[in-house]
């Protein structure tokens, strides 16, 4: 398929594993460069950085110096960014509503939605620089359909 992403910068959140990893997968086989963000990699992230343009930068994004040190070495590298890919978001499943406390939902806040706030934030003004830019925010069916055990997480 031919998505005319060739030699386009993309930096995706929470790329270590699962649709993140997808994302980058997609994104160099259309010949993207990519730079990645997530607290730890993974083999198969790794794999990936070996045999593609791909930087993966172990950040923290849970916290706003994370944001600004992914999209500085997304910068750094490549002299660009075209596109964002806010994935990143997890939790923990608990027994019940009254388990989730105050740090539960600002950990999960944290890292689930204001993540996706920081890292676009810190990205604009090189995506408006780039010109024909995209942000693209990868949601969960529990916004929709909120699952009692992740009440913070759907939430988010």
């Amino acid at each position: 398929m031919e998505l005319h992403l060739k030699g386009k910068v993309a930096v995706v959140t929470g790329a270590s594993k699962g649709i993140g990893l997808s994302v980058v997968e997609g994104l160099v086989r259309e010949g993207a460069k990519v730079v990645t963000g997530s607290r730890a990699s993974t083999p198969e992230l790794e794999a990936l950085a070996t045999a593609h343009d791909v930087t993966v930068a172990a950040v923290d994004l849970s916290t706003p110096e994370g944001a600004e040190t992914l999209i500085r070495q997304a910068v750094e590298r490549h002299g660009r960014i075209d596109i964002l890919v806010n994935n990143v978001g997890a939790t923990s499943p608990r027994e019940s509503f009254l388990e989730v406390t105050d740090e539960d939902w600002q950990k999960v806040f944290d890292l689930t939605f204001f993540s996706a706030v920081r890292v676009s934030r810190a990205a604009l003004p090189h995506l408006i620089a780039a010109g024909d830019a995209a942000i693209v925010n990868i949601g969960s069916i529990n916004a929709r359909l909120p699952f009692p055990m992740v009440v913070d997480y759907s939430a988010a």
